[in-house]
Order: C-alpha cells, then structure tokens, then sequence
C-alpha cells in the first residue's frame, strides 16, 4: 500500500523562499547577537544600547530559526504504508519521520481555508516536531503536533480518504 503524496510546484516555490530567508537571516541575527555579547564582554558598548541590541537579536534569532522552518514543514511530502505514515520534514536538513496509526489522534477540518481557499486539516499525532506543534497551536488545535494537509499536497482527498478508513479502523 505504499503510496506518496507531493507538495506542488508553487509550494515548493514557497518551501525555497522560506529556506533562502532562513539561511541568510541566521548567519547574519547570529553575528549581531554575538558582536553584542563581545562587545558587552569587553567594555566597548554602552551599556543600555547593548542590552536592546542584545534582546532585539535573540528575538531577531528566535524568529529566524522558527518562522521559516514553520513555513517549510506547513508543506509536508507523505508516505502512506500499511504500518502508518512517513512523513518528510525539515529539521535544518529534510528527513522523514514515521507515525504509527496508533500515533494518529484525530483528522480535523480547520475553519480557514488554505492559501487558494480551499479547505485543510489538520492531522493530530502524538509525536513529531517542534514546528508541528507550533502547526497545531497557530490553528488552535491544542500543543499535539499537526500535519497540515492542504490543496497544495497532489492527491489530498485520496489521502484523506485512506486516513479516515485506518482512523475509523483504530476506533473499532
């Protein structure tokens, strides 16, 4: 039953801009934030100015690292197999991590629409990354990680459809 759903040719588009932010914002939020703590090491800053640059670059830092990699793992390729369902994401390099059907909560219809207007789910699992959970907490679906399935996966009603049938199956 192995099967694989692909993100579209626009989301990897999306997927590449996130990726580029990402890996020029980090280096450079980084170097501020380290030429901060040097100069505050050394004496050669004033002292208040030091410490709003010092916050405003962990922020700068935090928000480097987070809202990119969210961007790119709202685009999940899958794999469905008689076991569960492999899932590629991106954690600084692409890997896939593997949900059992016992690991699946729930498949839920979210209120907003994806980018085209189109609806999407999110699909609830006990255990996945850090960026999923910010997933599910963005759509207030509670801190359990998400897979965002939306029109920009080819294929998301055969994959949703084979999602309801083990989903149901675990409930008998």
């Amino acid at each position: 039953m192995d099967h694989q759903y692909n993100v579209s040719r626009s989301s990897k588009a999306v997927i590449n801009f996130a990726l580029l932010f990402f890996w020029i914002a980090v280096p450079l939020t980084t170097y501020l934030f380290l030429a901060t703590v040097f100069a505050l090491a050394t004496g050669q800053a004033i002292l208040n100015r030091a410490i709003i640059a010092l916050i405003g670059s962990t922020y700068g830092l935090f928000f480097a690292i987070t809202f990119p990699l969210q961007t790119v793992n709202h685009y999940n390729r899958i794999r469905v197999a008689d076991e569960g369902l492999h899932v590629e994401v991106y954690i600084f390099r692409y890997i896939w991590k593997f949900v059992r059907w016992d690991e699946v909560l729930e498949l839920k219809l979210l209120p907003r629409p994806d980018r085209w207007g189109k609806p999407q789910w999110l699909l609830r699992v006990r255990h996945l990354t850090y960026w999923h959970r910010w997933i599910s907490w963005q759509y207030q679906c509670g801190s359990d990680p998400g897979i965002l399935i939306n029109s920009d996966l080819i294929n998301r009603d055969k994959l949703l459809t084979i999602i309801e049938e083990r989903t149901q199956q675990k409930d008998c």
